[in-house]
């Protein structure tokens, strides 16, 4: 009259054990906020620390000290939220050699760029970040990626 019928407990989509999905990751409280203030301020700090170092100190001390550095901020986000989402995507190797190739380019465009004003040297820096948003438009996100 009555079988037994056994019952089981479906998850969906089934853990990978062997490539070690579905492991328990660590969150930081405030890593993304940390990575959002080091992406607006990484290339105003370059820049000026640069400009030091080769000798022409360029502070602005006139009431335009705002758009300069707004100008620099914007220009820098473009490589660092190319280069976090190659991260994000599995691309750890892409990622490093575009902060390593694009942050030299992007600070010595943007020192030389200056006289033409602010916003030439955010867009100088912003142009950069080309190689990052190529290699993520055209690059497949690997498996095990962090979404």
């Amino acid at each position: 009259m009555s079988e037994f019928v056994r019952l089981t407990l479906v998850r969906y989509p089934p853990r990978d054990i062997a490539s070690g999905r579905g492991r328990h990751v660590t969150r930081i409280p405030g890593l993304r906020a940390a990575a959002a203030l080091l992406a607006v301020v990484w290339l105003p700090a370059a820049f000026h620390i640069v400009s030091a170092v080769t000798g022409d100190v360029r502070l602005p001390g006139n009431g335009d000290a705002w758009l300069h550095l707004a100008g620099l901020a914007l220009g820098g986000v473009p490589l660092a939220a190319g280069c976090g989402l190659l991260w994000r995507r599995g691309h750890g190797l892409g990622a490093c050699a575009c902060v390593a190739l694009g942050v030299p380019a992007g600070v010595a465009g943007a020192v030389a760029a200056d006289g033409f004003g602010p916003l030439a040297a955010g867009m100088v820096a912003a142009s950069a970040s080309l190689p990052a948003w190529i290699l993520y438009a055209f690059g497949r996100p690997r498996r095990g990626a962090q979404g």
